[in-house]
């Protein structure tokens, strides 16, 4: 919270530097009272690995009550539901807001509401572990219980290392961004806040019509390249750089990833160009490129109201927000690789049906998948679903909306993308939701950020038996 204090002394927002103060205090505070009480007795010996799911649970809604008082005390969000809802939205990078009106916010808020979205992107607890490498072994149970994919990969020896090397590329990416938009005409301040919340995935924009607000092509496709490049797997990139360029290249998830960024794009564009009217094609290819970015690595930024656009178009899109990007990257959704993995197994199921004797495995990038990851993705996709339908049902409890927009809303916040369709759309938010929908969709987009099975496996009951190790 230092840098947002920082911005709030620069631009004289003195309600603001008062609320970062007393924020700052109460963490501090936090901070050594449970250094105290828990410093003496835990430590990495004796955290069971089943531990790593409440830690970083516990974690993860911490930090966004934690990070909601500075809203509360300034009075941007008075209200406290409402200000959770906000901060899960920004670490869990969703970009859904309740605010119907960003731009009446200081610019201090503004960038807090960003930076979260940035801290979220790569992970809270990844951060710790990259910042704190006496963590050893145990460092890697409590960083893949948040890690946004089917896996937590060591590109080092040490963990530690891996995720130090991990945010090294995010803040060079980061950085070049800024450098891009400044290029493109936009300010420090503006460069900054878009640069966090784009390299997040995250969406949370500081004016009311969001990229829209620039009417730059030369920013709408930096913006766009970069959605795309945070949506790959970051550890493609490593792959590039120390190994062989053709060997990531190679890879099947990253092969499906742009097929669908292409083929999305494409048929989005016939359709703007011949169902919408589009007199311009470089327009009409800018529009479907940014929507299917922003919506497939779920980032959740809005060029143009695409509500309006053909029923064609906006299914591509709830297609691409089901999907989500690739592993290990900073986007949420299902991830390309389960999909990839489920269709694998349906065709080998049709196969092996037409054909008794045969042994047919599935493989990615050539490597036989285990029946027991095979299992765990396929369990994934279907608590996916099911979670889905009861979040659906619980919002639409105390929802006067119609069920497109319940649907959307949680698909949006499950998935991490921010917008849906109907009321809750790209120019529209959450802010008519009463309090028990708002905390069930702040608790969806958590829920969704880390994977589902973090933080719903709490529910069982044989999660508490410390007998299980």
């Amino acid at each position: 919270m230092m840098l947002p204090l920082f911005v709030a002394v620069i631009y004289k927002e003195y309600s603001s530097v008062v609320a970062f103060t007393i924020a700052c205090a109460i963490c501090f505070g936090l901070g050594i009272i449970t250094t105290s009480i828990l410093g003496r007795d835990v430590s990495a010996e004796t955290l069971r690995y089943t531990d790593s799911y409440f830690i970083v649970s516990f974690a993860w809604i911490m930090s966004s009550v934690l990070a909601a008082i500075p809203f509360v005390i300034q009075g941007s969000i008075p209200n406290v539901v409402d200000a959770f809802f906000e901060m899960c939205s920004g670490f869990s990078t969703t970009g859904a807001t309740i605010l119907t009106d960003v731009e009446a916010l200081p610019k201090s808020m503004l960038l807090w509401r960003s930076e979260t979205q940035w801290l979220g992107g790569m992970g809270i607890i990844v951060l710790m572990v990259a910042l704190v490498p006496n963590l050893g072994v145990k460092a890697q149970n409590v960083a893949s219980a948040e890690t946004p994919g089917p896996t937590v990969t060591k590109l080092t020896s040490r963990f530690s290392d891996t995720a130090r090397s991990l945010y090294i590329a995010y803040v060079i990416l980061t950085v070049i961004l800024i450098v891009l938009l400044l290029l493109g005409g936009m300010n420090m301040f503006d460069a900054v806040a878009h640069s966090f919340s784009t390299m997040a995935t995250g969406g949370f924009g500081i004016y009311n019509d969001s990229v829209a607000h620039f009417h730059s092509y030369y920013i709408t496709w930096v913006i766009t390249i970069f959605m795309i490049i945070a949506g790959t797997n970051f550890n493609l990139f490593f792959t590039m750089i120390f190994d062989k360029i053709k060997t990531a290249l190679a890879d099947e998830e990253l092969r499906l990833y742009a097929a669908i960024l292409v083929i999305s794009t494409s048929l989005i564009s016939i359709s703007l160009l011949f169902q919408v009217g589009y007199k311009n094609t470089f327009k009409a290819v800018t529009d479907a490129a940014f929507q299917v970015a922003t919506m497939i690595s779920t980032t959740g930024y809005a060029t143009t109201d695409f509500n309006l656009w053909p029923a064609f178009c906006k299914m591509i899109l709830i297609l691409v927000m089901f999907t989500g990007a690739m592993s290990s990257s900073t986007a949420g959704g299902i991830k390309i690789i389960r999909v990839l993995s489920v269709f694998k197994m349906f065709k080998r199921e049709v196969r092996v049906r037409l054909h008794d004797n045969i042994i047919d495995d599935v493989k990615y990038n050539g490597t036989k998948i285990s029946g027991e990851v095979m299992m765990y993705m396929l369990s994934f996709v279907i608590t996916f679903l099911i979670t889905l339908s009861i979040g659906t049902m619980l919002v639409s409890l105390r929802s006067n909306a119609d069920l497109v927009t319940d649907f959307t809303a949680v698909l949006s916040c499950i998935s991490n993308v921010g917008p849906g369709l109907a009321q809750v759309g790209p120019i529209e938010n959450f802010h008519f939701y009463s309090d028990f929908a708002t905390f069930v969709l702040a608790l969806i987009m958590i829920i969704g950020r880390l994977e589902l099975s973090t933080f719903l496996i709490m529910f069982s009951r044989h999660y508490w038996n410390r007998h299980i190790v």
